[in-house]
Parts: structure tokens; C-alpha cells; sequence
């Protein structure tokens, strides 16, 4: 009986050791550096959210439901896009915003939407999406408040 009880106790430790181990690897993988671009958001961060966002906005077209976890999905990148915008104003924002605030649009977070549609007037006017994003506001009856250039200011 000592024997047997000693031979699952080893199992069992080797079990917990590969385990630990496995997870030990995994977690070394995901800490490898990530090419960030200029905004603090890396490429794969990026990627990542554009997926998400085609997921959500072909269940909206399909007219189905959203889970808790799709919700969680939709806000979760509106906060990472809002905080990467903190730090620097990528372009590569831009259609990601505009994903954004029309799933928000469809949702009836019509408040959420509208600083979206803000978002990318205010800061990718350059871009083919802040006419899009224009256009958006004014279909909402939302007065769009253009901002005042730096040469504005000075005279």
C-alpha cells in the first residue's frame, strides 16, 4: 500500500509539473516583445480589434443577438482605442473608430456613437472617414462642432 501511495503521489507531482510548466512556457511566449506602433498599440493589438469589430458587425447585420461577452467585446475596445489615443493619434485609429461608433450606433449607445463620430473629425480629418463620420452626425441631428485650428487661434 506505501508503494502505491507513493507511486500516485509522483504521478501526481509529475502531473503539476508539466503542468506548471506548460503554462510557464505559454506565459514566456506572450511576454516576447510586440511591435508597438506609433500610437502605444501594438500591430497584433490592431488586428485584433479589427477582427473583433468585423465579428460584431456581421452579427448586426445577421440581426443576431449579442452575448454578454459580445458587449464586453465592443466595450473593452472603445476603451483601448480611447486610451491609445491618449498618447498619440494614429491613423491606423481611424477606420477602428469608425467600426466603433456605427455598431455603437446600432447598439443605441447613440452618446458613445456620437464621440466616436467626434473622435475622427477632430483628429483624422485627413482620412476618408471623417466625411463618412460627418455624414453620420448630421443623418443623427447632431450639430457638428469643427475644431478650431492652431492659425485660428493666433490672429
Amino acid at each position: 500500500m506505501k508503494s502505491f501511495l507513493s507511486r500516485l503521489i509522483a504521478c501526481f507531482t509529475l502531473i503539476i509539473f508539466v503542468f506548471v510548466s506548460g503554462i510557464w512556457m505559454t506565459s514566456g511566449a506572450d511576454a516576447a516583445p510586440r511591435k508597438k506602433s506609433k500610437g502605444g498599440l501594438s500591430q497584433e493589438q490592431i488586428e485584433n480589434m479589427n477582427k473583433d469589430l468585423n465579428n460584431l458587425t456581421r452579427k448586426i447585420y445577421a440581426n443576431s443577438l449579442f452575448s454578454p461577452k459580445d458587449n464586453e467585446t465592443m466595450i473593452n475596445i472603445k476603451l483601448n482605442l480611447d486610451e491609445a489615443m491618449l498618447k498619440s493619434a494614429s491613423p491606423e485609429y481611424a477606420p477602428l473608430y469608425y467600426m466603433e461608433a456605427n455598431l455603437l450606433k446600432k447598439r443605441n449607445y447613440k452618446n458613445e456613437a456620437i464621440e466616436c463620430y467626434q473622435t475622427i473629425i477632430e483628429n483624422f480629418a485627413d482620412t476618408a472617414f471623417a466625411p463618412k463620420a460627418k455624414q453620420e452626425l448630421i443623418k443623427m441631428g447632431v450639430k457638428i462642432e469643427m475644431p478650431i485650428e492652431e492659425e485660428e487661434l493666433e490672429e
